[in-house]
């Protein structure tokens, strides 16, 4: 294939981020380069995200933008992946004429083949096929960045909540072979890499599947163990699947970071319910009270749907109640969007646009308030950074993150170092907590160097 320019627009999650790197890395070695410049590309991709309605019409507005594009270049290929494509297929063609190829969340190892089908063929192509297959894990990667790195340990998903497309998108759960994991971590490392972060739509089901003799804490335990890997994080964690066995590998393991991601969803238990869940708001308390008495200073996050079908006032008065009872350093907060592949679409009691909108407001006025609180409990003290580059924002100043995901701006006494300490852990003085990031100044470096 000649060399040509691609374009690669990616909506959605941490799972579309790794999945575009994933298609960079493929057609890059096909001869494909990365453009940001959409006048001057070959073929545009959109990698797309169904999770939320509003989601979903970002991706056909962005299709309607590049219309004059194929309009000026007739050669010009539009592919559409990810959660859209896999759920519409060849609808994507029929509503979108200026399409050429549609492909699914588990065929972007195709991904070569396929732009050479459409060239030679002149054909429009829809190839949705869901079955999975280890050549997805082996393709190549580009990386955005050279200090963190985001790694997928299991696809899919089979909790069936009635608001999720997830299971319908990305298919059964399905874990990667420990080997091939372990393979792409050692190759991380010996690339200069310092952090990783393990993808799934459910982490603490891993293994399951695998005929192996391994869960999701025996994966951490071997993972801790690989030289050059200062830090591991993981995304998601489901609550009915969290074990006090994952609490102690966190609260025991050196590089396994003091944060942890746990969707409540709702407060409610009959809501709870009517999401199919599989626990109730006192499990989701109980395993929370064993994670802070297990590692004292973690910092937690979560996921909160607002306006679920039929949700009441006491409803949402139990959700507010948890978030003041947990006290999350963070939240992601969703007022519901209705999908019409989930059961949750056809349910009755659907709520307002208006009521879910007011009650949003009121637990993300409640939410900043206490990660504002939290954040200024910092101030003083000296925390651990991973310095992951120039602060963009701030002349002189470097950009990382604590252990707790927490974002730092810092300067220090020499600027013209300020490239040699990225990559480096560092320990930062918090002078000044605003809501989104702390702001400091470098102490030392970890372990010895001219700062220490």
């Amino acid at each position: 294939m000649p060399e040509k320019n691609l374009a690669l627009l990616t909506f959605g999650c941490q799972m579309n981020k790794y999945d575009s790197e994933k298609i960079a890395g493929i057609l890059q070695k096909s001869g494909i380069r990365l453009t940001d410049d959409l006048d001057n590309a070959d073929i545009v991709i959109l990698n797309t995200c169904s999770i939320r309605e509003k989601a979903e019409q970002k991706v056909y507005s962005q299709i309607g933008r590049l219309t004059p594009l194929k309009k000026k270049n007739s050669k010009l290929i539009i592919g559409v992946g990810g959660c859209v494509a896999q759920i519409q297929g060849e609808k994507i063609l029929q509503r979108a004429p200026h399409v050429d190829l549609v492909f699914g969340t588990l065929n972007i190892y195709k991904l070569p083949h396929l732009i050479r089908e459409v060239e030679e063929k002149g054909e429009r192509i829809a190839d949705i096929d869901n079955d999975y297959s280890e050549d997805n894990d082996l393709a190549p990667v580009k990386r955005e960045g050279s200090i963190h790195a985001w790694l997928s340990i299991m696809h899919g998903c089979d909790n069936y909540c009635t608001y999720c497309v997830v299971p319908y998108t990305r298919g059964r759960e399905k874990s990667r072979p420990k080997e091939s994991i372990l393979s792409e971590i050692r190759g991380l490392a010996e690339e200069g890499f310092k952090e990783v972060t393990l993808l799934g739509q459910n982490v603490n089901s891993y293994g399951r599947d695998t005929g192996e003799d391994i869960d999701f804490p025996d994966l951490l335990s071997i993972i801790d163990r690989v030289k050059g890997i200062k830090r591991i994080r993981f995304i998601t964690s489901h609550p009915k699947d969290l074990s006090d066995k994952l609490i102690k590998v966190m609260a025991d393991l050196p590089k396994v970071c003091e944060y942890l991601h746990l969707p409540i969803q709702a407060g409610s238990d009959r809501v709870l319910t009517d999401m199919n869940r599989g626990y109730t708001s006192g499990d989701y308390l109980k395993k929370i009270d064993r994670l802070k008495e297990s590692i004292p200073e973690i910092a937690l996050s979560t996921d909160i749907i607002i306006g679920f079908p039929g949700e009441t006032d006491g409803d949402f008065e139990k959700t507010r109640d948890i978030v003041k009872k947990v006290c999350y350093d963070g939240i992601y907060l969703f007022k519901y969007s209705p999908r019409k592949e989930t059961p949750a679409a056809i349910f009755s009691n659907q709520l307002s646009d208006t009521v879910k909108r007011a009650r949003f407001e009121e637990i993300l006025k409640l939410q900043k308030e206490i990660t504002l609180k939290k954040n200024k409990e910092l101030e003083g003290k000296v925390v651990e950074v991973l310095v992951e580059g120039e602060d963009k924002n701030a002349n002189g100043k470097l950009i990382g993150r604590t252990r707790t995901n927490k974002i730092v701006n810092f300067s220090i006494d020499m600027p013209e170092d300020r490239k040699s300490l990225i990559g480096e852990l560092v320990n930062v003085s918090i002078l000044k907590s605003n809501l989104y990031s702390l702001e400091g100044i470098l102490i030392n470096i970890k372990g010895g160097g001219k700062y220490a």
